[in-house]
Protein backbone atom coordinates (compact mmCIF):
# COMPACT_ATOMS: atom_id res chain seq x y z
CA UNK A 1 0.00 0.00 0.00
CA UNK A 2 2.85 2.40 0.85
CA UNK A 3 4.66 1.72 -2.42
CA UNK A 4 1.43 2.05 -4.42
CA UNK A 5 0.63 5.37 -2.72
CA UNK A 6 4.13 6.67 -3.42
CA UNK A 7 3.84 5.67 -7.07
CA UNK A 8 0.46 7.39 -7.42
CA UNK A 9 1.80 10.55 -5.77
CA UNK A 10 4.80 10.50 -8.13
CA UNK A 11 2.48 10.41 -11.14
CA UNK A 12 0.15 13.15 -9.90
CA UNK A 13 3.01 15.42 -8.78
CA UNK A 14 5.05 14.94 -11.94
CA UNK A 15 7.93 13.08 -10.24
CA UNK A 16 8.37 10.95 -13.31
CA UNK A 17 11.99 9.97 -12.63
CA UNK A 18 11.07 7.63 -9.77
CA UNK A 19 7.52 6.37 -10.39
CA UNK A 20 8.69 3.33 -12.36
CA UNK A 21 10.87 2.21 -9.47
CA UNK A 22 7.92 2.34 -7.10
CA UNK A 23 5.64 0.56 -9.60
CA UNK A 24 8.23 -2.17 -10.11
CA UNK A 25 8.47 -2.56 -6.35
CA UNK A 26 4.70 -2.95 -6.11
CA UNK A 27 4.74 -5.66 -8.77
CA UNK A 28 7.43 -7.65 -6.96
CA UNK A 29 5.60 -7.36 -3.64
CA UNK A 30 2.31 -8.45 -5.19
CA UNK A 31 3.96 -11.49 -6.78
CA UNK A 32 5.34 -12.54 -3.41
CA UNK A 33 1.97 -12.02 -1.72
CA UNK A 34 -0.02 -13.89 -4.35
CA UNK A 35 2.42 -16.82 -4.40
CA UNK A 36 2.64 -17.12 -0.62
CA UNK A 37 1.58 -20.45 0.98
CA UNK A 38 -2.14 -20.80 1.55
CA UNK A 39 -3.15 -19.83 5.03
CA UNK A 40 -0.40 -17.24 5.51
CA UNK A 41 -2.92 -14.52 4.62
CA UNK A 42 -6.11 -14.13 2.61
CA UNK A 43 -4.93 -13.56 -0.96
CA UNK A 44 -8.54 -13.20 -2.12
CA UNK A 45 -9.49 -10.68 0.55
CA UNK A 46 -10.67 -7.16 -0.31
CA UNK A 47 -7.37 -5.51 0.69
CA UNK A 48 -5.25 -7.65 -1.66
CA UNK A 49 -7.82 -7.39 -4.45
CA UNK A 50 -7.81 -3.61 -4.09
CA UNK A 51 -4.01 -3.52 -4.42
CA UNK A 52 -4.07 -5.82 -7.47
CA UNK A 53 -6.65 -3.68 -9.26
CA UNK A 54 -4.92 -0.44 -8.27
CA UNK A 55 -1.65 -1.76 -9.65
CA UNK A 56 -3.26 -3.13 -12.82
CA UNK A 57 -4.97 0.11 -13.76
CA UNK A 58 -1.93 2.31 -13.10
CA UNK A 59 0.31 -0.07 -15.03
CA UNK A 60 -1.93 -0.33 -18.10
CA UNK A 61 -2.64 3.43 -18.18
CA UNK A 62 1.10 4.06 -18.06
CA UNK A 63 1.42 1.78 -21.06
CA UNK A 64 -1.19 3.57 -23.19
CA UNK A 65 -0.13 7.04 -22.04
CA UNK A 66 3.22 6.79 -23.82
CA UNK A 67 5.22 4.78 -26.29
CA UNK A 68 5.40 1.26 -24.92
CA UNK A 69 9.04 0.20 -24.64
CA UNK A 70 8.40 -3.44 -23.80
CA UNK A 71 9.32 -3.21 -20.11
CA UNK A 72 5.81 -2.26 -18.97
CA UNK A 73 3.16 -4.83 -18.12
CA UNK A 74 5.71 -7.40 -16.97
CA UNK A 75 3.90 -9.68 -14.58
CA UNK A 76 0.44 -8.32 -15.38
CA UNK A 77 -0.86 -11.66 -16.66
CA UNK A 78 0.41 -13.51 -13.61
CA UNK A 79 -1.17 -11.04 -11.21
CA UNK A 80 -4.51 -10.63 -13.01
CA UNK A 81 -4.82 -14.41 -13.41
CA UNK A 82 -5.32 -14.57 -9.66
CA UNK A 83 -8.61 -12.68 -9.96
CA UNK A 84 -11.82 -14.73 -10.29
CA UNK A 85 -13.91 -14.26 -13.45
CA UNK A 86 -16.77 -12.94 -11.31
CA UNK A 87 -14.59 -9.87 -10.70
CA UNK A 88 -13.08 -9.35 -14.16
CA UNK A 89 -16.40 -9.60 -16.03
CA UNK A 90 -17.97 -6.62 -14.22
CA UNK A 91 -17.09 -2.94 -14.34
CA UNK A 92 -14.76 -2.36 -11.43
CA UNK A 93 -15.39 0.52 -9.03
CA UNK A 94 -11.64 1.14 -8.62
CA UNK A 95 -10.65 1.02 -12.30
CA UNK A 96 -13.84 2.28 -13.94
CA UNK A 97 -13.86 -0.48 -16.57
CA UNK A 98 -14.03 -4.24 -16.81
CA UNK A 99 -10.62 -5.79 -16.22
CA UNK A 100 -11.23 -7.84 -19.37
CA UNK A 101 -10.01 -4.71 -21.16
CA UNK A 102 -6.51 -4.78 -19.63
CA UNK A 103 -4.91 -7.52 -21.79
CA UNK A 104 -6.61 -6.09 -24.88
CA UNK A 105 -5.15 -2.65 -24.21
CA UNK A 106 -1.75 -4.18 -23.54
CA UNK A 107 -1.76 -6.00 -26.87
CA UNK A 108 -2.99 -2.90 -28.70
CA UNK A 109 -0.05 -0.92 -27.29
CA UNK A 110 2.36 -3.64 -28.37
CA UNK A 111 0.89 -3.75 -31.88
CA UNK A 112 1.15 0.04 -32.08
CA UNK A 113 4.88 -0.22 -31.44
CA UNK A 114 5.29 -2.96 -34.03
CA UNK A 115 3.14 -1.79 -36.90
CA UNK A 116 1.57 1.59 -36.22
CA UNK A 117 2.45 5.26 -35.92
CA UNK A 118 5.22 4.54 -33.44
CA UNK A 119 6.95 2.45 -36.08
CA UNK A 120 6.40 5.20 -38.66
CA UNK A 121 8.14 7.58 -36.26
CA UNK A 122 11.23 5.38 -35.98
CA UNK A 123 10.21 3.86 -32.64
CA UNK A 124 9.43 0.33 -33.82
CA UNK A 125 10.49 -2.49 -31.51
CA UNK A 126 10.27 -5.49 -33.83
CA UNK A 127 9.03 -6.53 -37.24
CA UNK A 128 5.99 -8.64 -37.97
CA UNK A 129 4.58 -9.76 -41.31
CA UNK A 130 1.86 -7.57 -42.78
CA UNK A 131 -0.68 -10.39 -42.99
CA UNK A 132 0.02 -11.52 -39.44
CA UNK A 133 -0.54 -7.99 -38.22
CA UNK A 134 -3.80 -7.63 -40.15
CA UNK A 135 -5.15 -10.93 -38.85
CA UNK A 136 -4.32 -10.10 -35.24
CA UNK A 137 -5.68 -6.56 -35.59
CA UNK A 138 -9.03 -7.91 -36.81
CA UNK A 139 -9.27 -10.32 -33.87
CA UNK A 140 -8.24 -7.64 -31.40
CA UNK A 141 -10.80 -5.11 -32.61
CA UNK A 142 -13.56 -7.71 -32.41
CA UNK A 143 -12.49 -8.64 -28.88
CA UNK A 144 -12.63 -5.00 -27.74
CA UNK A 145 -16.07 -4.50 -29.27
CA UNK A 146 -17.31 -7.72 -27.64
CA UNK A 147 -16.98 -6.24 -24.14
CA UNK A 148 -18.72 -2.93 -24.87
CA UNK A 149 -21.77 -3.67 -22.75
CA UNK A 150 -20.73 -4.31 -19.15
CA UNK A 151 -22.25 -3.27 -15.83
CA UNK A 152 -21.02 -3.06 -12.28
CA UNK A 153 -21.68 -5.96 -9.93
CA UNK A 154 -24.57 -6.37 -7.52
CA UNK A 155 -22.01 -6.02 -4.72
CA UNK A 156 -21.10 -2.55 -6.03
CA UNK A 157 -24.78 -1.62 -6.19
CA UNK A 158 -25.31 -2.69 -2.57
CA UNK A 159 -22.14 -1.03 -1.28
CA UNK A 160 -22.26 2.26 -3.19
CA UNK A 161 -25.82 2.76 -4.38
CA UNK A 162 -27.51 3.17 -7.73
CA UNK A 163 -25.78 6.43 -8.70
CA UNK A 164 -22.27 4.99 -8.89
CA UNK A 165 -23.62 1.71 -10.27
CA UNK A 166 -25.17 3.62 -13.18
CA UNK A 167 -22.17 5.87 -13.78
CA UNK A 168 -19.76 2.93 -13.99
CA UNK A 169 -21.54 1.73 -17.12
CA UNK A 170 -20.54 4.99 -18.78
CA UNK A 171 -16.98 5.09 -17.45
CA UNK A 172 -16.56 1.62 -18.97
CA UNK A 173 -18.03 2.79 -22.28
CA UNK A 174 -15.62 5.74 -22.29
CA UNK A 175 -12.69 3.35 -21.84
CA UNK A 176 -13.86 0.89 -24.49
CA UNK A 177 -14.35 3.63 -27.09
CA UNK A 178 -11.02 5.17 -26.07
CA UNK A 179 -9.39 1.77 -26.63
CA UNK A 180 -10.98 1.66 -30.08
CA UNK A 181 -9.81 5.22 -30.80
CA UNK A 182 -6.29 4.28 -29.73
CA UNK A 183 -6.50 1.16 -31.89
CA UNK A 184 -7.82 2.95 -34.97
CA UNK A 185 -5.24 5.72 -34.80
CA UNK A 186 -2.18 3.66 -33.80
CA UNK A 187 -2.77 0.29 -35.45
CA UNK A 188 -5.23 0.92 -38.30
CA UNK A 189 -3.44 4.24 -39.00
CA UNK A 190 -6.70 6.07 -39.70
CA UNK A 191 -6.31 9.87 -39.90
CA UNK A 192 -8.08 12.16 -37.44
CA UNK A 193 -10.76 13.06 -39.97
CA UNK A 194 -11.64 9.42 -40.74
CA UNK A 195 -15.34 8.71 -40.00
CA UNK A 196 -14.44 5.79 -37.71
CA UNK A 197 -12.13 8.01 -35.65
CA UNK A 198 -14.76 10.73 -35.46
CA UNK A 199 -17.31 8.14 -34.33
CA UNK A 200 -14.95 6.92 -31.59
CA UNK A 201 -14.58 10.47 -30.27
CA UNK A 202 -18.32 11.09 -30.39
CA UNK A 203 -18.91 7.86 -28.47
CA UNK A 204 -16.39 8.83 -25.79
CA UNK A 205 -17.95 12.27 -25.35
CA UNK A 206 -21.46 10.80 -25.28
CA UNK A 207 -20.39 8.46 -22.47
CA UNK A 208 -18.80 11.35 -20.58
CA UNK A 209 -21.99 13.39 -20.98
CA UNK A 210 -23.85 10.71 -19.01
CA UNK A 211 -21.57 11.28 -16.01
CA UNK A 212 -22.45 14.38 -13.94
CA UNK A 213 -19.67 17.01 -14.17
CA UNK A 214 -19.22 17.11 -10.38
CA UNK A 215 -19.30 13.36 -9.83
CA UNK A 216 -16.13 11.78 -8.38
CA UNK A 217 -16.50 9.15 -11.14
CA UNK A 218 -14.80 11.66 -13.46
CA UNK A 219 -11.50 10.90 -11.76
CA UNK A 220 -11.59 7.47 -13.38
CA UNK A 221 -11.79 8.67 -16.99
CA UNK A 222 -8.75 10.91 -17.44
CA UNK A 223 -7.26 8.72 -20.18
CA UNK A 224 -10.43 8.62 -22.34
CA UNK A 225 -10.93 12.39 -21.97
CA UNK A 226 -7.30 13.21 -22.74
CA UNK A 227 -7.12 10.73 -25.61
CA UNK A 228 -10.23 12.20 -27.23
CA UNK A 229 -8.95 15.73 -26.66
CA UNK A 230 -5.66 15.09 -28.41
CA UNK A 231 -7.27 13.24 -31.33
CA UNK A 232 -9.78 15.91 -32.27
CA UNK A 233 -9.31 19.22 -34.04
CA UNK A 234 -12.96 20.20 -33.50
CA UNK A 235 -13.21 23.34 -31.36
CA UNK A 236 -16.54 22.22 -29.89
CA UNK A 237 -15.01 18.89 -28.79
CA UNK A 238 -12.02 20.62 -27.25
CA UNK A 239 -14.20 23.09 -25.36
CA UNK A 240 -16.32 20.27 -23.97
CA UNK A 241 -13.21 18.39 -22.85
CA UNK A 242 -11.61 21.51 -21.37
CA UNK A 243 -14.74 22.23 -19.34
CA UNK A 244 -14.91 18.69 -17.97
CA UNK A 245 -11.22 18.65 -17.03
CA UNK A 246 -11.57 22.07 -15.38
CA UNK A 247 -14.29 20.73 -13.08
CA UNK A 248 -11.99 17.99 -11.84
CA UNK A 249 -8.95 20.26 -11.65
CA UNK A 250 -10.88 22.69 -9.47
CA UNK A 251 -11.82 19.86 -7.14
CA UNK A 252 -8.14 18.99 -6.77
CA UNK A 253 -8.65 15.38 -7.80
CA UNK A 254 -6.24 13.15 -9.69
CA UNK A 255 -3.74 14.13 -12.34
CA UNK A 256 -5.98 16.61 -14.18
CA UNK A 257 -3.82 19.72 -13.71
CA UNK A 258 -0.69 18.33 -15.36
CA UNK A 259 -2.71 16.52 -18.04
CA UNK A 260 -4.60 19.69 -18.94
CA UNK A 261 -1.37 21.67 -19.24
CA UNK A 262 0.19 19.05 -21.51
CA UNK A 263 -2.94 18.84 -23.64
CA UNK A 264 -2.81 22.60 -24.20
CA UNK A 265 0.87 22.28 -25.13
CA UNK A 266 0.03 19.57 -27.64
CA UNK A 267 -2.73 21.66 -29.21
CA UNK A 268 -0.41 24.67 -29.47
CA UNK A 269 2.31 22.61 -31.17
CA UNK A 270 0.06 21.88 -34.17
CA UNK A 271 2.18 18.78 -34.72
CA UNK A 272 1.34 15.96 -37.13
CA UNK A 273 2.66 13.42 -34.60
CA UNK A 274 0.34 11.35 -32.40
CA UNK A 275 0.30 12.73 -28.88
CA UNK A 276 2.13 9.86 -27.17
CA UNK A 277 4.93 9.94 -29.74
CA UNK A 278 5.11 13.74 -29.49
CA UNK A 279 5.56 13.68 -25.71
CA UNK A 280 8.09 10.83 -25.87
CA UNK A 281 10.22 12.65 -28.43
CA UNK A 282 10.09 15.81 -26.30
CA UNK A 283 11.16 14.00 -23.14
CA UNK A 284 7.76 14.36 -21.47
CA UNK A 285 6.48 11.33 -19.61
CA UNK A 286 2.79 11.20 -18.83
CA UNK A 287 0.65 8.68 -16.97
CA UNK A 288 -3.06 9.41 -17.35
CA UNK A 289 -4.16 8.04 -13.99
Amino acid sequence: MTAMTLCTNDVCNGNMHIWRSHLSGVMQLLKVMLNAPRGSFDSSGPFVLCLVKWFATLDILACVSGVNTGDTLEGQDTILAKLPSSITSHVDDICGYSLELVPLLARTAQLACQTGMHAASGLSLLDVSAQEAVNEADCLENAIRAITERTASEATLKAHGHELYSELRYTHLAFVHSALLYFHRRVRLFPKEHPTVRNDIINILDAVDNIPPLSPSNILILWPIFNAGCETDMISDRNQIQDRMAYMQNRGLGNFTRARELMKEFWASDTFLPWDVYFTLHGQELVLF
